[in-house]
């Protein structure tokens, strides 16, 4: 049952015409670059390509958001997930399976929009662009995890993907609020609040610290390797993937 599972989940990707999503992305990016990119007086080529860089990355993560959310919440106001579970899969493949499915997508979105970036410095190709690719990868499989785990605890479509894009957001900026907080002595309640994201940050991936558009056009920094950007994206998969799993075993069907 889980190739079974697997397959009706990117039949809805195409069905929903999420490849044709990616596939127009990628042209609107790239000629929004160019035409940003000729715009400038000087260095046009490498604005290009840094603007390439961000769009990808944040257009790749809103399509994968958009279509992991809305889908699995059709599932759950179709009834969906009754008949499949009805099936021979238990609850813990079933969310697996799911996981598996979308890190897939991911993979295949950063694939395709992250090479694209790679082929514009094909001139001068170093250890950079691939860190930075691979980053990518990384960043958006944990959204499409994080995407599944509000997808099913949540209730509502909005609300889902409000929070999640609120999670990208505070996952970008968690090493600027760290730097304000240590320049500063707190008291008070801004003291609690202060040990709170401190807390918080414990369990916030650090998308500050991967797919960094300069990336593209300098090299990496000597405390970024692909050790850490795998390490990173194991750990906090694994841990939204568990629980998913803890929060499916809850509830009564």
């Amino acid at each position: 049952m889980i190739w079974p599972l697997f397959r009706y989940i990117l039949m809805a990707a195409l069905r929903d015409r999420f490849f044709l999503s990616v596939v127009g992305v990628l042209i609107l990016v790239i000629s929004l670059s160019v035409f940003f990119g000729s715009s400038v007086i000087i260095e046009q080529d490498q604005f290009a390509r840094s603007f390439a860089a961000f769009g990808f990355r944040l257009f790749g993560v809103v399509s994968l958001v958009l279509f992991i959310t809305t889908y699995i919440r059709r599932c759950f106001e179709n009834r969906d997930i009754d008949y499949l579970l009805s099936r021979p899969v238990g609850r813990i493949g079933f969310i697996l399976t799911h996981a598996a499915a979308f890190s897939f997508l991911a993979l295949l979105t950063a694939f395709l929009l992250g090479g694209t970036t790679v082929l514009l410095e094909a001139s001068k190709l170093g250890l950079s662009d691939f860190i930075w690719w691979a980053s990518l990868a990384v960043e958006f499989m944990i959204m499409a995890n994080v995407a599944m785990f509000f997808a099913f605890v949540m209730t509502s479509s909005t609300a889902c993907i409000m929070i999640v894009f609120v999670f990208y957001l505070l996952a970008r900026l968690m090493g600027d609020i760290l730097g304000i907080m240590h320049g500063k002595i707190y008291q008070g309640w801004m003291s609690i609040l202060s040990n709170t994201m401190e807390v918080i940050s414990v369990f916030i991936p650090r998308f500050d610290l991967m797919g960094q558009s300069k990336w593209v056009l300098y090299d990496v920094p000597a405390d970024i390797s692909l050790g850490f950007v795998f390490g990173q994206g194991i750990i906090f998969s694994l841990l939204v993937v568990g629980a998913t799993i803890l929060d499916m075993h809850k509830r009564q069907f």
